[in-house]
């Protein structure tokens, strides 16, 4: 940088620094007259925090189920959008968005199919059982209740989606089991504190996920939880006695959809920082709180998001640390750890196990010839492909360069070869990458595991794809034995 814009950079920090340091002085006169406060405000100011958590929650769902729609109404258009429906159709777009069951309306609610198929179904109106489908029929994306799946008559939660075809608008709706998703997982990991019970539950007080992952399909939170339930039917936070002691409850309503959280901790461990006798805790807090103040104040500048709130940023920076900034897929490091658990869960449960090696052909020609920032775009594009080609469930990263990395559970060698030809055709589609002017194909090596260790399965899959890449590229490879030892020349 020229040395101008150094001195013009040291006078803004000139600037910035002393403002900082005030804010951080303010923050930390500020906690510590939140210690010496009264013990009652100091309660309030936990409970704060809790509620904070709760609807820190609640937006993350909301962005999570805007998500699903956006996800839903790209496949519906790629694969439901033709004059004809099929079911073809209907399981391609079912397959991409990882759910078994869903349902394929036409303008006036008619079934047009189903899946699982369900031929009496076929040409009749269930909007009037299904309240979100009759949403979606109307225009909007919407997300319903616990309801039995038209399909296989168990409690699932339907996300409806309203697209426009060549025969006028038409609705997908998946079928999705949410605590197996990632908003499940979510859930259970939402508060730290010891005790604690987290539920997501619909209008009608139908669990859909919560912290304990082994919710009993149609189980209501009056059954899991009855004291729970009897108060937030009138409070949307507050306290009730139990057996051992009091819980305190907050809860928060998820917009866009007929869901809410609900967050019940022990008061003993929630106000532990509080009541406790150890005074060097509340400090250690204090110090934390202000440091976590700053940086948040830091981030907020950057990005230009005042109600950015601590918990949320803690959030964010976990996740900043495990995803490639430029693809935003999973870093190799965070693939690595996923890898290593899905091998282990496969050892103890006798479990199929597949990887993809995706590498993007010819991309030092794209660097030499177009430039870096044509290589980036190409990344970016085909990572945002073989994202949506993969199901839910599937984690895939950038492995290094511009090979990519899926891991696929519960997947054995030939399914896993079908997935990464579908895959390969998709980023070999020229409709996929519409904003691009250079063609896009990749070489996939594939490898399933049996038995060993991590690193075999990953020289097989690298075994796989170098076969492929002397096979012509833009072609899939199946390694079905070790690989023999390559002799240095």
């Amino acid at each position: 940088m020229p040395e101008p814009d150094r001195s013009r950079s040291r006078s803004r920090w000139l600037i910035v620094l002393p403002v900082l340091a005030v804010a951080w002085l303010g923050v930390m006169a500020g906690l510590a007259g939140f210690l010496s406060s009264s013990q009652g405000s100091a309660r309030r100011a936990v409970t704060e925090r809790l509620a904070a958590r709760a609807q820190m929650g609640a937006e993350f769902s909301a962005l999570y189920v805007q998500d699903i729609f956006a996800r839903e109404q790209a496949q519906a258009r790629r694969w439901l959008a033709s004059p004809e429906a099929t079911m073809e159709g209907l399981r391609n777009a079912s397959n991409a968005m990882g759910v078994g069951a869903a349902v394929f309306l036409d303008r006036a609610g008619r079934v047009l199919e189903v899946l699982p198929a369900k031929p009496a179904l076929l040409g009749q109106v269930i909007t009037g059982k299904y309240a979100h489908l009759a949403v979606a029929v109307a225009g909007r994306t919407a997300v319903s209740n616990v309801v039995p799946s038209a399909a296989r008559g168990v409690p699932v939660v339907g996300f409806a989606t309203p697209f426009a075809s060549s025969s006028g608008r038409r609705v997908f709706s998946g079928a999705f089991e949410v605590a197996k998703t990632p908003l499940g997982a979510y859930m259970s990991h939402l508060v730290a504190i010891p005790g604690r019970r987290v539920y997501l539950i619909d209008a009608h007080g139908n669990l859909i996920a919560g912290s304990n992952t082994t919710i009993r399909s149609g189980e209501t939170l009056s059954q899991a939880d009855p004291e729970l339930a009897n108060h937030t039917r009138a409070h949307s936070s507050g306290s009730y006695s139990v057996a051992h002691g009091s819980r305190w409850f907050e809860t928060a309503t998820i917009a866009g959809t007929p869901w809410r959280i609900v967050i019940s901790v022990p008061g003993a461990a929630l106000f532990e920082s509080v009541d406790g006798t150890d005074q060097s805790l509340a400090w250690i807090a204090l110090i934390g709180l202000a440091i976590a103040g700053l940086i948040i104040i830091a981030i907020g500048s950057r990005l230009a998001r005042s109600r950015q709130r601590l918990a949320t940023l803690n959030y964010e920076l976990d996740r900043l640390a495990r995803v490639d900034s430029l693809t935003g897929l999973h870093n190799r490091r965070d693939v690595e750890e996923r890898l290593t658990a899905a091998v282990s869960s496969a050892k103890r449960h006798g479990s199929e196990l597949a990887v993809l090696l995706i590498d993007i052909d010819h991309f030092k020609v794209v660097n030499d010839t177009l430039g870096h920032q044509a290589g980036d775009a190409v990344l970016i594009s085909a990572a945002h492909t073989i994202r949506t080609s993969l199901r839910i469930e599937d984690t895939v990263g950038r492995w290094g360069g511009e090979e990519f990395l899926a891991v696929l559970s519960d997947t054995d060698a030939q399914s896993a070869v079908a997935v990464a030809e579908r895959l390969r055709a998709d980023i070999a589609d020229p409709t996929s990458h519409t904003d691009l002017n250079h063609p896009i194909t990749v070489t996939v090596g594939v490898a399933a595991w049996t038995s060993g260790e991590i690193d075999d399965l990953i020289k097989r899959a690298d075994a796989a794809l170098y076969a492929g890449k002397i096979n012509g590229r833009n072609t899939v490879e199946l390694l079905t034995q070790e690989p023999e030892p390559q002799i240095a020349v």
